[in-house]
């Protein structure tokens, strides 16, 4: 008994041990969201969802890493954005900023109810060591995102910014030229002859099915001692190349196809540092900016990482995660090299419509044609479906005293005064009884007359 209990505390022990040394990843399969936006994934801690009220649209973000997602009920048609990670910024001295991550989009990808689907968040490029030896210092491109698997929806990770190149002595100077991918990286300085200082190119290609792609190449280098690096390509335009000394070329801004979609979204990106502020304008996916003794270039638009400076800050700055945008390259002050900057990660988004399983309608008391100003009437909401809370709007604002108004027998109802004289847009919104949001009414338009003779 005794040999027992010990065997059994030696083994208990042991599990202990291994489970705290091993490597693990934590993964939550569960729901995301909540309805009618709810649906299942193998790891719900990296994803979110929302519904657009207005739109009647879900949108269901994928931030990281490895997952899946379930097709809820009803839903056969999903429109699938894909960023990849963007690439590193070059290290050492006067680099290349990083490459984008390239974009695909299909707007009609069909899927089965309750079948489930995997997909790949690309993760951010990594710079190289900060060191002058071409065959140690090198970046790394960002990581591939895809959708369904890894040979069909898949956008191509970007290029990394390529680091100091003098001491490249391969044949062809290949350490000179920045990296290919769903953007390509910018150029470093590279005065050997015979190097062509290139920018990389875009690889991204179209798949099957899909929409749209978007990458571009990035900036090249003169051949000559020109301590500035080229900039990385945007998914809206190429990086910008460094022809003068002391003149780094910047980042390629970040497309702004998808300026709608980003302010959808914004409200659930508030966690991830920087994001709001480079999408700001609608652009997502800017190259990082080439490097230079006493000037840097820019990252692009969405998200890009600026390029190091001497003497105020070495270091090439990170691409904003989640807008795949390139990192910044590095560059060298008073014997001291720069790294790159990160690559900004990659982003899934799936949009679809939801099933809503009830309707609302709404009509002015005694189906009134029209209102008096400042006079009181009754907007009454027919539900179909099931009861619930009703919302009732004045030109999509909520108005005061009708909110959330409970109703009773499928009928709600609102006391409005109109304080314009105009036609004026009514509508309300039903959250049914079950949690679920049931629809938005058709909006119906009255016009409100002046009232008649002294209060």
């Amino acid at each position: 008994m005794i040999a027992r209990l010990r065997n059994l505390v030696f083994f208990t022990a042991s599990l202990l041990l291994l489970l705290f040394l091993a490597p693990t990843q934590i993964s939550f399969a569960g729901t995301i969201g909540s309805a009618p936006c709810a649906s299942a994934a193998s790891n719900s801690a990296t994803a979110t969802a929302l519904f657009d009220n207005f739109g009647s649209k879900c949108y269901v973000i994928f931030f990281s890493g490895s997952n899946s997602w379930t097709a809820p009920t009803g839903v056969t048609l999903v429109d699938v954005l894909i960023i990849a990670g963007g690439g590193g910024g070059g290290s050492g001295a006067y680099s290349g900023g990083g490459g984008a991550g390239g974009i695909v989009l299909d707007t009609a990808f069909a899927v089965t109810p309750a079948n489930s689907y995997a997909l790949s968040v690309g993760d951010s490029g990594t710079p190289g060591p900060a060191n002058l030896t071409a065959t140690t210092n090198q970046s790394t491109n960002g990581g591939n995102s895809w959708f369904n698997s890894n040979s069909s929806l898949v956008a191509i990770g970007g290029g990394a910014g390529a680091s100091y190149g003098y001491s490249d002595t391969t044949p062809g100077y290949p350490y000179c030229n920045g990296a290919s991918g769903g953007s390509g990286g910018g150029a470093p300085e590279c005065n050997h002859p015979g190097s062509t200082n290139a920018g990389g190119l875009s690889t991204q290609t179209l798949p099957a099915g899909a929409n749209l792609k978007f990458g571009n190449a990035g900036g090249g280098t003169a051949t000559a001692n020109n301590y500035s690096g080229g900039g990385g390509g945007g998914a809206g335009t190429v990086g910008s190349s460094s022809t003068s000394a002391g003149v780094p070329g910047n980042g390629g801004d970040g497309t702004n196809y998808f300026s709608s979609l980003l302010s959808k979204i914004s409200g659930a990106m508030t966690g991830v540092p920087g994001w709001s502020s480079a999408t700001s304008g609608g652009n997502i996916a800017g190259g990082g900016g080439g490097s230079s003794q006493g000037t840097n270039g820019t990252g692009g638009a969405g998200g890009g990482g600026a390029g190091g400076t001497t003497p105020t800050y070495i270091n090439g700055i990170s691409g904003v995660p989640n807008t795949g945008s390139g990192g910044g390259g590095g560059t060298y002050y008073n014997g001291s090299s720069g790294v790159g900057g990160y690559g900004g990660s990659g982003l899934i988004v799936i949009t679809y419509s939801p099933i809503l399983n009830s309707s609302i309608s709404i009509s002015l008391a005694g189906n009134a044609a029209s209102a008096t100003y400042r006079t009181l009437i009754s907007i009454n909401a027919t539900l179909v479906g099931s009861d619930g809370k009703v919302t009732f709007f004045q030109e999509d604002k909520p108005i005061p005293g009708c909110v959330s108004k409970p109703s009773a027998s499928l009928v709600a109802s609102c006391s409005w005064k109109p304080s314009i004289h105009r036609n004026v847009k009514l509508s309300a919104r039903l959250v049914a009884g079950n949690g679920y949001v049931g629809s938005r009414s058709i909006a119906i338009t009255v016009p409100v007359a002046p009232r008649i003779g002294r209060r």
